[in-house]
């Protein structure tokens, strides 16, 4: 979250206290209370990951693989000039498409070439619109070696199928280049590009194995049409169903203009990203502003520091994205000069991600969505990088499956989050769970309505820009052992009306959830400090446990609330065996050793006024 110089404290402390008034009763234009805490509307991001899902029906594919009738191709170099089917095996020079609207179905039976694309007429014009399937034949191996251009390159739409293995070594741009439509059903790829690995206007693949073993920029890249003006599910979206896919390049794993869609399989992604220095010749060369230099040097690698960082050390940024699954926007060059690019940001950009084996190491964002929504709703996710685990300029949403972000610097942001089902784990070195927009239209909250979430952060635990609701599941917060942040921070109240919270922080900047929470709340500061490794309980009366965890970090603070808390009873926090404090339910919210309340902390207001600013968008 940003801070705040000292100097404006006093300032402070009027605001804050104004807006922390004025935020203990219900009010529709906050955004706070929890009568207006609504789930974002995802009907038309759901229609569109439907659209682009209805795309992988390819049964018909799967099934055209007979070669009977196919003509036999003479070694050597061969022009096609004829729409037909054709048989290659054994080894072959430039395989080169020389007529326009041609459809071909070429048969590769254990085939070697050096490149498959498209040729020119003699008065110079591409020949375009074709229709190309490669079918595979089963248990053999196909190689492509080029050494210039595109190993293959169709301008028309491409499927590939059947059950042998294609190989394609490309050093000079892409292995696979599409300027439409390409589908891939059974077959298994393996890639190498100085360039992207496939890049085509969509890229749809089912029952599949793709391995991109390196690749100079994306591994898989659908883009949309430069003269494509608005948002469509038709194209620019990448839908992949139970397959496969091992990834290791220098730019994104997937990246796709406007969808990116998984259904079953299994995902290994690795994205290496090359760091330069803050100089004037760097920000040309590269393309880069002052906010894209977040990074300073940190032992043998890089660290990501907030965007008011003040410190001395030279700054750092990375020469192209390398983000682990990216989708939006789409981009197209301005009528009035081709210099100039137009961004579609309104459109049901999305990732959804329905079933699956998900691994993601970055160094850029794990999972990044642009002008959109990512929504989870199952699949293990093991997501590490050095910056968002989960990212979206929208929603991010999660109604399912085991969630483990494993290292990074913001674990989950959106302008909203809403969690619903499903075992998360978060660790982040700054904000676990952040809402924050750029779009001052924006009222952010975070819902937590269901399952089991932990987090474990450096920075905020849980930090909103606007409103935060537990309403339900298990929530565990192990927050910052420092005092320039908090478990809970928000800009206008947090709310307990349901579930179960555990917090456990450092004092400096505690805030306590709201009165007006449906459910009791009790807080206890510590005068000391309770270490790592303590096993800590909430006992009732009779020393039944309401909660027991073990503590990940030091904390001097503990927030509580479960629906078996009672008023007029009398409830102990446990560290071991130790009592450190009996409290007694006397109202909604009651605290012992810590003060402050909403937006409060025990050493006065937070400068910046309740729950501080939060962070904000980092810059894509």
């Amino acid at each position: 979250m940003k801070k705040f110089n000292i100097v404006f404290a006093a300032i402070a402390f009027i605001v804050a206290f104004t807006v922390a008034f004025a935020s203990c009763k219900p009010n529709d234009d906050s955004g706070g209370a929890p009568s207006t805490v609504v789930p974002v509307d995802t009907t038309d991001t759901d229609s569109a990951a439907n659209d682009v899902a209805g795309k992988l029906d390819m049964t018909e594919l799967s099934a055209d693989v007979n070669d009977d009738g196919a003509r036999q191709v003479p070694n050597g170099d061969y022009v096609f000039t004829e729409s037909g089917s054709y048989a290659l095996s054994g080894a072959y020079g430039a395989l080169t498409i020389g007529a326009n609207e041609l459809k071909l179905h070429l048969f590769l039976n254990g085939a070697s070439f050096t490149s498959l694309t498209y040729g020119t007429s003699e008065e110079g014009d591409d020949f375009k619109k074709t229709q190309l399937t490669l079918t595979l034949a089963e248990g053999t191996t196909n190689t492509v070696q080029c050494t210039k251009g595109n190993a293959i390159h169709i301008k028309g739409s491409a499927d590939i199928n059947g059950k042998g293995k294609l190989t394609v070594n490309c050093t000079g741009k892409n292995a696979v280049k599409v300027s439409k439509a390409l589908r891939i059903a059974d077959a298994v790829l393996e890639l190498s590009a100085a360039n992207h690995a496939v890049s085509a206007l969509s890229i749809a693949a089912v029952d599949c194995t793709l391995n991109v073993n390196e690749a100079g920029k994306d591994g898989l890249n659908a883009e949309c049409d430069d003269e494509t003006t608005a948002f469509t599910a038709d194209e620019g979206f990448v839908a992949l169903r139970n397959v496969d896919y091992v990834c290791d390049c220098s730019g994104d794993g997937i990246q796709a203009d406007t969808v990116v869609y998984i259904d079953g399989g299994n995902y290994e992604i690795s994205t290496h990203g090359e760091f330069v220095a803050d100089t004037p010749e760097n920000r040309e060369e590269y393309d880069l502003t002052a906010d894209d230099f977040r990074y300073v040097s940190s032992g043998d690698g890089y660290r990501k520091v907030a965007s008011d960082y003040f410190g001395r050390d030279v700054m750092y940024a990375l020469k192209q994205g390398c983000k682990g699954v990216k989708a939006g926007e789409i981009e197209y060059p301005a009528p009035d000069n081709a210099d100039r690019e137009i961004t579609v940001t309104e459109g049901d950009y999305c990732i959804v991600i329905n079933s699956g084996s998900v691994t993601i190491d970055s160094t850029d964002d794990a999972i990044h969505a642009n002008s959109g929504d990512v929504i989870i709703n199952g699949g293990e996710l093991t997501l590490s990088t050095l910056d968002d685990g989960i990212t979206a300029d929208k929603l991010a949403k999660i109604a399912g499956g085991e969630i483990f972000v494993k290292d990074s610097y913001e674990a989950v942001e959106g302008s909203n989050v809403e969690i619903s089902a499903g075992n998360v784990r978060l660790n982040a070195s700054d904000d676990g769970i952040n809402a924050a927009s750029d779009d001052a239209g924006v009222r952010e909250h975070i819902l937590i309505s269901g399952g089991t979430v932990t987090v474990n952060a450096q920075g905020d635990g849980i930090d909103s820009n606007g409103s935060v609701e537990i309403g339900g599941g298990t929530v565990v917060v192990y927050g910052p052992t420092g005092n320039g942040d908090g478990g809970l921070d928000s800009e206008t109240g947090v709310y307990v009306n349901g579930g179960t919270l555990l917090v456990l922080s450092s004092r400096g900047m505690t805030e306590l959830p709201v009165n007006e929470s449906a459910q009791y709340v009790l807080a206890y500061g510590h005068t000391g400090t309770v270490a790592a490794g303590s096993v800590v309980s909430i006992r009732d009366g009779k020393g039944n446990k309401l909660i027991e965890v073990t503590a990940e970090k030091a904390f001097q603070t503990v927030i509580f609330s479960s629906a078996a808390l009672v008023k007029n009873s009398s409830y102990s926090v446990y560290a071991g065996d130790v009592s450190l404090a009996e409290i007694k339910i006397a109202s909604q919210v009651t605290s012992s050793g810590v003060s402050g309340g909403f937006g409060g902390n025990p050493d006065g207001w937070r400068p910046g006024g309740p729950g501080g600013p939060g962070g904000g968008m980092p810059p894509r």
